[in-house]
């Protein structure tokens, strides 16, 4: 079996509850995905994008050291950077602090507030599905032919058909977060 045939069980079904995963997810390298209990779950145009696509497949990831620390900690409790959270969140109607990357390095990486953080976990616990396949080593071009065959929602590199939306949403949340608090924006 090939290392993408091997991969593509990661989108076959969900594994466990988000809110569940803390104890299964593996601390070894793999591939991952995102799923929704129900379309309905997110605003418009992504449940009505959901419907068309007739999938609950929301995110497709790779973890090239730990599924663990990536899925888990990254991406479903943002304790440190995640493209997904930050997503969701916005997604969700979240936004980041004004400022919060002023005076970053990175000028991507907002974080929303303490307790829309905690409300965007409660979200994820409560609405969120992932499978995972380990895979040593895991390789990026195996994700992104994942991620050009499935067009999952919230992935945006190698996805032909990226969410329009989604990316406004993304440069709305860091020109929030690249604010300087009490003067103009940036």
């Amino acid at each position: 079996m090939s290392d993408l045939a091997i991969a593509e069980q990661v989108v076959a079904h969900p594994i466990c509850r988000a809110a569940d995963a803390s104890g299964l997810v593996p601390p070894r390298p793999g591939y991952y995905a995102i799923f929704i209990d129900d379309p309905y779950s997110l605003p418009e145009p992504f449940q009505d994008l959901l419907i068309k696509r007739q999938t609950s497949l929301i995110y497709i990831g790779i973890a090239t050291i730990s599924l663990f620390n990536r899925l888990f900690e990254q991406d479903l409790r943002h304790q440190n950077p995640s493209t997904f959270f930050r997503a969701i969140g916005a997604i969700l109607g979240y936004r980041p602090v004004p400022g919060f990357l002023t005076g970053m390095k990175n000028q991507k990486n907002y974080k929303f507030s303490t307790s829309d953080t905690a409300e965007v976990v409660r979200w994820i616990d409560n609405h969120v599905f992932v499978s995972w396949v380990e895979a040593s080593p895991a390789l990026q071009g195996i994700e992104q032919a994942l991620i050009r065959q499935y067009c999952p929602i919230i992935n945006t590199k190698h996805n032909q058909h990226a969410v329009a939306q989604l990316a406004a949403l993304r440069r709305e949340c860091r020109r929030i977060a690249r604010m300087i608090p009490n003067g103009p924006n940036t």
